[in-house]
């Protein structure tokens, strides 16, 4: 955004991709940042094991599993709100408290439902709260040149959390108990907390009316905010039904989720590299297409090939989706609207992933996995011939 403290390109940097010298540090250091509060909210993956051995039924486990749902996308549309009155890094701090209190919290309250509960949606808000003024603030960081590419790969450092959270939760529970593993998941957001504090703030946006949304919605558009609301059903749907869907073909599920991650690390990080030259609708509507094949190989997926080929579609298009929409789209708007712009974009996208598993039921109880997955793998064929087909503003 234009509205920071040093907004003036240096002209000491030779490949100007960031502003000035200490942008590129900082940009760094905010995906050190990044990294820390992922591991610490991915610890989500060690929930249901701990609940099953405190003796929760499934029913019980599966609403603590669910209930983060509405916090999240709460909170996610309401950041452009938090954005304007504590600015980009103190949104993130707020954020960073809720996670911290929500996860750590949970070495007391785990014992009983209601209280975990209320855990569960401290920590949602947190995850809400946390990407959309994390990306106004890396993207203020940034001149155009390589605008599109470094927003994506600063994003890969939110999937790689899932790279450590389960092994080091995993290894602090069976060592030292449920309340150390939740104690433990807490840090990492603690020390990204006190790193926030080594970088420059950015002026508060004057974010108007609707949480920042109304003014940004006028330079948004709908075909972006369904793309990234169907991509997130994707991703969504292989988070929540895959498992089941995989055990039932009796294929091992490192085959398939492995993969995803590599794939959306590799992509975010060297691929958009190359990529990051052609225009964000074409790319934006690759990765829709990508995820949407992943859905069609998996459903009739015969081994551990087809499960390999349907991880490594839907980690690079997953990739090409919510960081190239958002860096888009902020590219296109009024720097004091991006926390406005970045709400939308993470709420359609976590609304997808987080507001669809439920009535996917439905489908899988209906027809089955294979043709739910090749029904949402359609839906996605055609909103990505639609996007790349639109005339954005900008395009």
């Amino acid at each position: 955004m234009t509205s920071e403290k040093t907004q003036n390109v240096d002209s000491s940097v030779p490949d100007q991709d960031f502003i000035d010298q200490t942008a590129q540090r900082e940009f760094w250091i905010m995906a050190l940042v990044s990294l820390l509060f992922s591991i610490t909210a991915t610890h989500s993956t060690l929930v249901a094991v701990a609940f099953g051995r405190l003796g929760y039924s499934l029913e019980q486990i599966g609403v603590v599993l669910s209930i983060i749902a509405f916090p999240v996308v709460a909170s996610t549309f309401c950041s452009g709100l938090i954005i304007g009155w504590f600015g980009a890094l103190g949104a993130m701090r707020v954020s960073m408290l809720f996670g911290m209190l929500g996860v750590g919290s949970m070495a007391l309250t785990s014992d009983a439902f209601v209280p975990s509960l209320i855990s569960r949606l401290f920590w949602g808000a947190g995850v809400g709260f946390f990407l959309p003024p994390t990306m106004v603030y890396v993207q203020s960081r940034l001149t155009q040149k390589r605008f599109v590419y470094l927003v994506s790969a600063f994003s890969a450092t939110v999937p790689l959390g899932l790279a450590f959270a389960p092994a080091i939760g995993e290894f602090t529970l069976n060592h030292f108990g449920l309340r150390a593993m939740f104690l433990m998941g807490a840090i990492p957001a603690l020390i990204a907390f006190a790193l926030t504090y080594v970088l420059r703030p950015l002026d508060k946006p004057k974010a108007g009316g609707g949480f920042g949304i109304a003014a940004a919605a006028k330079r948004w558009h709908m075909f972006p905010v369904l793309a990234l609301f169907i991509g997130g059903a994707h991703y969504g749907y292989a988070a929540s039904y895959l498992s089941p869907a995989l055990e039932h073909a009796g294929t091992p599920l490192g085959w398939f989720f492995i993969p995803v991650t590599f794939a959306m690390i590799f992509s975010r990080v060297g691929a958009m590299r190359k990529l990051s030259v052609y225009h964000p609708r074409y790319l934006a509507g690759g990765g829709l297409l990508l995820t949407s094949l992943a859905l069609g190989v998996a459903a009739w997926s015969a081994g551990p090939t087809f499960a390999v080929v349907a991880g490594l579609l839907l980690g690079t298009g997953n990739s090409m989706m919510y960081p190239v929409i958002s860096a888009w789209m902020a590219r296109l708007c009024a720097p004091a609207q991006r926390g406005g712009v970045q709400a939308i974009a993470a709420t359609a996208f976590y609304g997808g992933i987080y507001a669809t598993p439920w009535p996917e039921t439905y489908l899988v109880a209906g027809f089955g996995y294979s043709v739910t997955q090749a029904i949402l793998g359609a839906i996605g064929v055609g909103m990505a011939v639609l996007l790349v087909g639109s005339k954005v503003e900008g395009s």
